[in-house]
């Protein structure tokens, strides 16, 4: 309760809640919100301002801007929860065996570690996109397979921090396998700062995805990508400036409320915050 009351008493954990809560209820409900199908054209409504029947406007094929920006937001969902989701399984469990069986095991995968970490991370998601062929689906993978360094490196440290603990030493007296005190005692343990760079994680996951979509390499046309439309709203930018400000903004808030989130978090669960 102390830490969800430190968490609650944020001001920014707060608005960051309530933008991943409308990020989360639009990418859900997007059939529902969106005014118009996201690949609905109109040749007769080209680059329309925003008015009251497109309150975003229309871009360079006829099609609603706001109706776009409402479907990307679930591609951003779905990058990032399976982005986070392979890269914090691959990182938590290589982190937990190096860190509780140390040696040779721990040098060979923080070794693995250190050799993707030497790579920017958009250079490396781009190499992996380039071998995997450009698409939604391999942007997914190849983030995945580039964030996963960091969620080892922050489970080894907490498995070595726990695996001398009196907890552990009473689970192994009782004659308990090394595998179930690692995944029934020290895992539990150790969650939390997962949790956290999880959350964070979801907000590069976007950030990244959207580069590459505005690189061609993410989400292929016509899927309503948030950097694909600034991609091609760039062309526009001094007659139809609104093709890249609201993707953009939707890029910028949704990236701020995750981040909002996970540093509140991490504040929450500090240990040496009572």
């Amino acid at each position: 309760m102390a830490k969800w009351k430190r968490f609650t008493n944020r001001a920014s954990a707060r608005v960051g809640v309530i933008g991943v809560i409308v990020f989360l209820v639009v990418a859900g409900f997007a059939p529902l919100l969106a005014p118009y199908g996201y690949r609905v054209q109109n040749l007769n409504e080209v680059l329309q301002p925003p008015s009251r029947s497109h309150l975003l406007g229309t871009d360079e094929f006829g099609r609603d801007v706001l109706s776009r920006i409402i479907y990307g937001a679930r591609i951003s969902l779905a990058v990032g929860a399976i982005a986070v989701g392979i890269g914090m399984t691959v990182g938590t469990i290589l982190g937990a065996v190096a860190g509780y069986w140390g040696g040779w095991v721990s040098l060979v995968i923080m070794g693995l570690v250190d050799v993707v970490w030497s790579f920017p991370t958009i250079l490396l998601a781009i190499g992996f996109v380039a071998v995997l062929r450009p698409g939604l689906t391999s942007a997914m993978i190849a983030l995945g397979l580039v964030t996963w360094p960091s969620y080892a490196r922050m489970m080894r440290a907490q498995v070595l921090s726990l695996r001398e603990k009196e907890f552990v030493e009473a689970a192994k007296a009782q004659g308990l396998t090394d595998w179930w005190i690692l995944i029934r005692h020290i895992a539990p343990n150790a969650i939390s700062p997962i949790i956290v760079l999880a959350t964070l994680g979801m907000a590069g996951a976007i950030l990244v995805e959207s580069s590459l979509s505005y690189l061609g390499l993410g989400a292929q046309p016509p899927a309503p990508s948030w950097g694909a439309m600034l991609s091609s709203g760039r062309n526009f930018i001094y007659q139809a400036p609104w093709l890249t400000v609201a993707p953009g903004l939707a890029i910028m808030f949704v990236v701020l409320a995750f981040n909002l989130c996970g540093d509140a978090l991490r504040d929450a669960l500090d240990p040496r915050k009572t």
